[in-house]
């Protein structure tokens, strides 16, 4: 029996607007994926080039064509929501912030996007040009308890010796759709082998977060492109990063913390970060990688 393909829900405003779509209303509920095909296809979408190629690589990909993926637009978060309680379930949500001709969209964004994560047990990419001010609102206490299950990336971003934004979303759709357990970076296939650490291919995001891009990239290729447990560890000893900790007070903290004093550091032990991954979880040292200091 087919398994029934996975939903992508595209939010943004600045999809090209034409005469004929206009007309034939095709901006008032969930663009298809045929009509979003021929707004890739026929129309300049000037700042949006970036967005624009993602939509052609989604839907002329092999499990697109195969009908494994299923593409939607939407203007507005709004629009969204209403399909959604209507029964159009969305697997991945590409999530726009910034509505440039509705100012109060925007002021609302992290509202509708609360809700989302709250009704759906969708994946959503926060998708914006304003990626380090938003990075402090999804921060925030109310959506600590969806952390696992959205990731702010930047419009149009190219890290070197990585992936973009873009390309990133499209393997993670893809992988989603196939669960093929491999990802391609820069034209390579990185093979993905099931271990304790990462649940999917597109989890390696965390080890670029907290490692760097390029570092990342250059350890791969030693490890034969291949993502398990023995590599991962590798990996992270191999970067001979560390943080201390401090078991009677229960706190981890970054070594080049402006707190530490030299008292402190007598109370002090070292732990690498394979064993932080260990002894605690990913999801704790890339916190007190962020915030500096975690309190276990």
């Amino acid at each position: 029996m087919k398994i029934k393909p996975i939903n992508v829900f595209i939010l943004d405003d600045e999809f090209p607007k034409t005469a004929k779509f206009r007309e034939e209303g095709i901006y008032n509920t969930a663009i298809s994926k045929d009509n979003l095909y021929t707004l890739a296809v026929d129309n300049d979408w000037n700042d949006l080039i970036d967005l624009q190629q993602l939509i052609k690589d989604v839907i002329t990909s092999e499990e697109c064509i195969k009908g494994d993926i299923d593409l939607f637009g939407f203007n507005s978060p709004t629009q969204a929501l209403t399909s959604i309680r209507k029964g159009l379930s969305p697997d991945i949500i590409i999530y726009d912030w910034e509505y440039t001709n509705a100012p109060a969209y925007s002021q609302n964004a992290q509202i509708w996007l609360l809700e989302m994560l709250e009704i759906t047990s969708a994946f959503i990419f926060v998708y914006s040009k304003r990626a380090e001010d938003i990075q402090k609102i999804l921060n925030e206490k109310k959506f600590y308890n969806f952390i696992n299950r959205f990731q702010l990336f930047l419009k149009g971003h190219k890290i070197k010796s990585s992936f973009s934004s873009e390309e990133f979303i499209l393997q993670y759709i893809i992988s989603t759709a196939t669960n093929s357990g491999n990802i391609k970076i820069n034209g390579l296939t990185i093979k993905f082998q099931t271990n304790g650490y990462l649940d999917k291919p597109s989890d390696l995001l965390f080890l670029q977060r907290i490692l760097g891009s390029q570092y990342v990239m250059e350890e791969l290729n030693n490890v034969n492109l291949i993502i398990n447990e023995a590599s991962i560890e590798k990996i992270l000893n191999d970067s001979e990063q560390f943080l201390f900790i401090n078991r009677n007070k229960g706190y981890l903290i970054t070594p080049h913390n402006t707190l530490l004093t030299g008292k402190d550091i007598q109370g002090l032990e070292k732990i690498s970060y394979l064993n932080v991954i260990k002894e605690f979880s990913p999801e704790q040292l890339e916190d007190a990688l962020e915030k500096g200091i975690l309190y276990l």
